[in-house]
């Protein structure tokens, strides 16, 4: 593909970018901190950024970009943006990863370098860290009755390796860690210092690295561990890696998971990072953004306030507060509201998301029950969020979709596009065999099965079927998480065992696979879950001291949490409040601890209406 000049390039799909974002977009050199609010379009800034290092060529065939994200999904939703602006053979060159994943593909790649010591079997398992817990409970009771579970897990991955050895603490976390290492069990966190340590060890492998990825993204900065941030050091600092870091300081919300309080004001220092603001806000309606800017200065104390997007009239958008008397009370008139606004307003069901701070089962399970009652659909989607973003199992949803619903057209472009990407080696000619193939085992799998009842061992078929012919080998290969063949194998067997539960009960397979989907299915999750997604209407429930119970000890957080729930709304926000909340520790709810919330919305023009 001939590279377009730098002064020629203009930003993919027509979008009109501020001048401050255009000015990220198109930096040849230097580190960069952009700041920008919730709706600033940090994603698209992202993707416009590779597209324009991409088209220009000044990322250079063979060298990639290399993507960081917080989260799974935020990582994949980048992904796929810039594979729709760039175009299959320049997003080739595209590495959109989370701090997990990029780490578990070095050790994963380099292993056999880590120091005999920390030597590890051929095949390891990914575990949760309460196994951890087991090992010192194991070697020592009294330590962990006498420390804080938190505690001990943050300072058993608080320093880089080798571990010191020099007092009784430092003895037992040394025989934990090697325990685990012998028994192939690490967590995330292991495994970040363990491809840390292969880094420091092996300068070769590090230059390497670093000959890779001329550019580096780091999206959702602001939620950066400790450890993370150490890990990119390790990678990065000192080289002529040129690195964008875009985040909210306004939504910090994972403290709690060890993010770096001074991550923005330590990478401006290790990196002589150049500060960038961004203004415009797209996302949200005026009001909703008047409402966020009196909250951006009176309950976060911050200056950075944000413009509305010139696209919105007057001033749209509705934020209020429901207050009930008891949860069933709040659930019927919820139900009533969201049955009106499916029909007279013709919203899709995805486009509305219920948010809760803590609990599901406690705050919404009641919600969720009148909905289905009333026909409909709601659920839990954290359940599936790692399903909805994984190549692989997006590849076997449409692939199955393409046997049983030949009327879903992306499928076929998803599917396709996959087989591609494992047979990364074949030239136009070649592919375009591939697609007539692929015609034909679609063909031969419908006529295999048309007309039969699906059950689960026609779903362990079809599945073993199209991942027999996307060739296992070829997929653990290509695709960095899948190396490990028992990763591949329990994604699968999770995957065809939520896929089955669908078909017990739905009316076809087509049925099913939508209901897995999520089609015609109101998403429930929780804020820390919604970071970096958009709805039409939000309803937040439980605005209430009992949501909210660490708002004394950290009410800076909690407060940023109120404002990520807020900020993901592009036309309507409600909050609720109840008085009565049945199976809660408190039954009787109060707005005390969160007053300062109720007084700023107050403030801010937003009324509460009783019911």
């Amino acid at each position: 593909m001939k590279a377009i000049k730098e002064r020629d390039w203009i930003p993919v799909g027509g979008l009109e970018l501020e001048d401050n974002a255009l000015k990220v977009v198109e930096a040849p050199v230097g580190n960069t901190l952009v700041v920008a609010g919730p709706g600033a379009g940090k994603t698209e800034l992202l993707a416009q950024r590779a597209c324009f290092l991409l088209q220009t060529n000044l990322c250079r065939y063979p060298h990639r970009i290399l993507a960081i994200s917080f989260k799974r999904d935020a990582a994949y939703n980048l992904k796929e943006r810039v594979a729709l602006r760039a175009g299959a053979e320049l997003s080739g060159r595209f590495d959109s990863l989370t701090y997990d994943s990029f780490a578990k593909q070095i050790l994963d790649r380099f292993k056999a370098a880590l120091p005999e010591e920390y030597e590890l079997p051929d095949m390891y398992e990914v575990i949760n860290e309460e196994y951890i817990i087991g090992l010192y409970r194991h070697k020592d009771e009294r330590f962990v009755n006498t420390n804080s579970r938190n505690g001990i897990l943050n300072a058993f991955t608080e320093t880089k390796l080798p571990l010191q050895k020099t007092s009784e603490p430092d003895l037992l976390m040394h025989a934990v860690w090697m325990n685990a290492i012998k028994n192939g069990r690490l967590t995330f966190r292991m495994i970040m210092r363990l491809s840390e340590m292969v880094l420091s060890v092996n300068p070769k492998i590090k230059q390497y690295l670093q000959e890779t990825y001329d550019y580096v993204f780091l999206d959702e900065f602001q939620d950066t561990t400790s450890i993370q941030y150490s890990f990119l050091n390790t990678c990065f600092i000192g080289s002529e890696k040129v690195l964008t870091a875009v985040g909210d300081d306004k939504q910090r919300i994972m403290l709690w998971a060890g993010a770096k309080k001074a991550i923005f004001e330590d990478f401006q220092t290790n990196y002589n990072a150049e500060r960038i603001p961004l203004k415009m806000n797209f996302r949200s309606a005026p009001l909703l953004v008047k409402v966020q800017n009196s909250l951006i200065k009176s309950l976060l104390n911050k200056t950075d306030y944000a413009t509305a997007s010139p696209k919105w009239k007057g001033d749209e958008g509705e934020c209020m507060i429901w207050e009930f008397e008891n949860q069933k009370h709040e659930a019927s008139k919820l139900v009533k509201e969201i049955s009106s606004w499916l029909k007279n307003e013709k919203l899709d069901p995805r486009e509305i998301c219920i948010l809760v701070k803590g609990s599901l089962t406690k705050y919404v399970a009641e919600i969720i029950d009148a909905l289905r009652a009333s026909g409909i659909g709601a659920r839990d989607e954290s359940l599936y969020q790692e399903f909805l973003t994984d190549e692989l199992i997006l590849y076997l949803v449409h692939g199955l979709y393409m046997i049983f619903n030949s009327a879903k057209v992306e499928s076929k472009s998803i599917v396709f596009s996959f087989l591609s990407r494992v047979n990364n080696e074949l030239s136009d000619h070649q592919l375009l065999k591939l697609e007539n193939r692929l015609s034909v085992f679609v063909k031969k799998l419908k006529n295999e099965f048309h007309g039969k009842p699906i059950g689960n061992s026609e779903i362990d078929r079809l599945v073993q079927s199209l991942l027999d012919y996307a060739n296992q080998d070829r997929i653990r290969a290509i695709i960095p998480q899948y190396r490990q063949k028992a990763y591949l194998l329990k994604m699968v067997s999770d995957f065809e065992k939520s896929l089955s539960s669908y078909a017990e009960s739905g009316k076809s397979f087509t049925d099913a696979l939508d209901q897995f989907c999520g089609r015609d299915t109101i998403p429930v999750m929780t804020v820390h879950k919604s970071k970096g997604l958009e709805y039409h209407t939000i309803i937040f429930v439980g605005l209430e001291d009992g949501a909210f119970w660490s708002f004394n000890s950290q009410p800076d957080e909690d407060k940023s949490t109120f404002f990520v729930a807020l900020s993901r709304a592009k036309s309507r926000v409600i909050f609720t409040f109840s008085k009565n909340r049945e199976g809660l520790k408190w039954v009787k709810q109060a707005r005390q601890s969160i007053k300062v919330i109720f007084d700023e919305l107050a403030k801010a023009g937003v009324k509460i209406q009783i019911f």
